[in-house]
């Protein structure tokens, strides 16, 4: 098997590829970084997701597995997987909205185009025109109006 030696045992440890933040591997003597047991202990595989999180948030930030830091942990990731969860859901919500009104108006007719509606204005103009030339026809029609008119 092959053997790795450091060229320079003493160099710092490596960082990441920005150069900014705390090192990769933490340095001889720190102490210990949290576990993923801490978290686990005593939780059901529902909390499973909000344990994982909590654990990927104290990692991060290079906290201890102290209760109290493992409880901050877990808070701060109940309140971002809510978070998540509400803009999620207002997005799903939004988007099937969206396809339900599109799905509607494909259902609608198309609207009248201006000659079908000029068509029908002169249409109407010439129902009217024919009925107010049969009333005018009927002397008994005439005489009631002019009684109403005053004439």
């Amino acid at each position: 098997m092959a053997r790795i030696d450091t060229v320079r045992p003493d160099a710092e440890a490596p960082r990441a590829l920005h150069d900014t933040g705390s090192p990769a591997v933490p340095p001889v003597g720190a102490p210990p970084g949290p576990t993923l047991a801490a978290f686990r202990a005593g939780r059901s595989e529902a909390e499973r997701t909000t344990d994982l999180l909590a654990f990927a948030i104290a990692a991060d930030r290079g906290l201890a597995s102290t209760p109290d830091a493992v409880e901050r942990a877990r808070r701060e990731a109940d309140a971002a997987l809510s978070d998540y969860s509400l803009r999620y859901v207002h997005n799903t919500v939004d988007q099937i909205r969206q396809e339900a009104v599109t799905e509607h108006l494909g259902r609608l007719r198309q609207p009248p185009g201006f000659p079908r509606l000029v068509a029908a204005n002169l249409l109407a103009l010439a129902i009217a025109a024919a009925l107010a030339a049969f009333l005018y026809t009927r002397p008994e029609v005439r005489a009631a109006l002019a009684g109403l008119l005053g004439g």
